[in-house]
């Protein structure tokens, strides 16, 4: 307990899912936290209720992690509410498959923004207030189809790719400044966005894994646990895969 004392968290698509489980984990462990949401207003006010009841602090924070300016002012919330940035997440995405000949144009622009826009937008107003203090954690949820490949997510394996390189990338320009830059890659995890996937190829893909299972939630909260905290002080640049097995690296 209390491993994030004192540390202010903003984690973007916190209102379920990964991002929900982050926020949580975040809290018990000491943190404010900023819970970032697109949509989902009612779910967001219950991950901010949960966190209150914990004893810690939160703020809801509506804002589209492909705009810029709603990131710009998102960030600048999270720091008047707080007075400090030490922890980004980020989390928001969205997937859907389509063979490539059948993937509308704007699919592949719409995810490519969320994921790889939001990632660059979110790091590029958090590291201001970062370098200001003299550290910071910056954590991107990418994804192991970002190493693997996943048929008919070319869009999403190539989003998730371009995550990866660009951690190493900011790892480089900011570990002089005392800013961790760390990815995380999981499998598939047992989350509201496995709707949007076939049942049958959950399975196969599950059984494709050594350890013949999907992830749970709290295998990736540890991961992102060890990240945000001085236990990972020696990190930088890395992708950490809680993937049972699926990738190895």
């Amino acid at each position: 307990m209390d491993r994030l004392k004192g540390k202010v968290a903003l984690v973007t698509g916190a209102s379920r899912g990964l991002g929900r489980g982050i926020a949580l984990c975040f809290a018990e462990e000491g943190a404010k936290v900023g819970v970032n949401y697109r949509n989902s207003e009612r779910e967001a006010g219950e991950v901010v209720a949960a966190i209150e009841a914990r004893g810690s602090e939160a703020i809801a924070l509506r804002a589209d992690v492909k705009d810029e300016p709603q990131v710009r002012e998102m960030v600048e919330r999270v720091v008047q509410r707080f007075g400090r940035l030490d922890i980004l997440v980020s989390n928001a995405g969205e997937a859907k498959g389509y063979p490539l000949v059948e993937m509308p144009v704007e699919v592949w622009d719409e995810l490519l923004a969320v994921h790889l826009r939001g990632c660059f937008l979110c790091a590029k107003y958090a590291v201001p207030h970062m370098l200001r203090q003299g550290s910071g954690k910056i954590i991107n949820m990418a994804g192991t189809f970002g190493i693997s490949g996943g048929a008919n997510f070319t869009h999403l394996s190539a989003a998730k790719a371009g995550m990866i390189g660009f951690t190493r990338a900011l790892a480089l320009e900011l570990g002089p400044k005392n800013i961790h830059v760390n990815a995380i890659a999981p499998a598939m995890i047992k989350t509201e966005l496995l709707k949007n996937f076939d049942p049958q190829f959950l399975e196969s893909l599950a059984q494709k894994y050594p350890l013949r299972r999907l992830g749970e939630i709290r295998e990736v909260t540890a991961t992102a646990l060890f990240l945000a905290s001085e236990d990972s002080d020696f990190f930088t640049g890395q992708t950490l895969c809680p993937a049972g097995g699926e990738v190895m690296v």
